[in-house]
């Protein structure tokens, strides 16, 4: 962590991992956070759905908290681009990200940006996962596109309801299983396995919270936890399947447990991500085909769902986004 000042001691601590039990997936950390440290130079150019999603996430969250506070935390802070916005509404902000390479430019991006009560935003790196906080320490927490590198969404809520304090919010965008289902449909139907990440549905996601109410109430604590969710689509346009793939790429996401790569025969000049699981150019074409198939199957649905889309038209093939954004409100029974 970066110019860390005393009292980001007051909550900052080594935590152990959470030993939640559910449906866990094999997340390898690392190279996670590898990726995004590799794309934190592109992120913000090719990242426009995902400052979309923020921008509701903040909204969302302006809506939740009333009058400022103590101590704020921007999980998975990626690039900081709404670290600012957080940091204004409290005493102290902390930005948290796995990927030192985010962190970094995190600060560069809020160099001059300070708190309400002016002081330096601080910046840690860490795993949602297993946080590295003290319990009840934080009254304010927002998180956007982060918590699905998460191993389990128990694991996540669990340590997001732990860090909060009593009388605090957290306000989450997660992106649900049915993402991108554009391109998983493209793949399946030429044939071929889906190369692209497996997220949690929002379902489990919501078992999570209730598991955890349902806990409280088994404990007989005086804590109470509120949750309000809603579901929303948000769709990005592309000129070709390989675009499509390169956008992924350059901004952190092209794998999470699978790799990817463009077969170096294809002649497409894309850096591979990994070694295996090669993706020729023959593919690439039929992927185009696909989904240009796809978008005329559904081109009056993807005209309504999209009348509203900020950016530069809507022509090429699609591919969208499902975010589940969930309010968590700790309060006192």
């Amino acid at each position: 962590m970066n110019g860390a000042s005393n009292q980001v001691h007051e909550f900052i601590q080594v935590v152990q991992t959470n030993s939640a039990q559910d449906l866990t997936q094999e997340v390898n950390k690392k190279r996670v956070a590898e990726h995004f440290s590799a794309a934190c130079g592109n992120y913000d150019q090719y990242a426009q759905v995902q400052k979309q999603i923020a921008e509701v996430n903040i909204e969302l969250l302006s809506h939740v908290i009333t009058g400022r506070s103590k101590f704020s935390v921007d999980l998975g802070c990626g690039t900081g681009l709404h670290t600012g916005s957080l940091a204004k509404m409290s005493d102290n902000c902390l930005a948290i990200d796995i990927s030192h390479g985010m962190l970094k430019v995190a600060q560069i991006n809020n160099a001059d940006v300070t708190t309400f009560t002016n002081k330096a935003i601080l910046y840690c790196s860490g795993d949602a996962d297993s946080l590295p906080l003290q319990s009840q320490s934080i009254d304010v927490l927002h998180s956007s596109m982060a918590l699905q590198w998460c191993s389990s969404p128990s694991f996540g809520i669990a340590e997001i309801t732990r860090v909060l304090s009593t009388g605090g919010s957290a306000q989450l965008a997660i992106m649900l299983d049915s993402s991108l289902y554009e391109l998983r449909d493209a793949w399946e139907n030429i044939g071929i396995t889906p190369r692209i990440n497996n997220f949690f549905s929002q379902q489990q996601w919501l078992q999570a919270t209730q598991d955890l109410q349902i806990e409280q109430i088994n404990k007989n604590s005086n804590v109470k936890i509120n949750i309000q969710q809603q579901v929303r689509s948000f769709t990005e346009w592309h000129s070709s399947s390989l675009d499509m793939l390169r956008a992924l790429k350059l901004i952190g996401a092209a794998t999470k447990y699978n790799s990817m790569e463009i077969a170096e025969n294809s002649h497409l000049q894309l850096s591979p991500v990994t070694v295996s699981n090669a993706i020729s150019k023959q593919e690439l074409i039929e992927l185009d085909k696909q989904m240009q198939r796809q978008v005329c199957a559904l081109s009056e649905q993807y005209q309504q769902r999209n009348a509203g889309d900020k950016g530069e038209g809507n022509r090429g093939l699609p591919l969208t986004y499902q975010i589940l954004f969930l309010t968590i409100q700790k309060t006192q029974s």
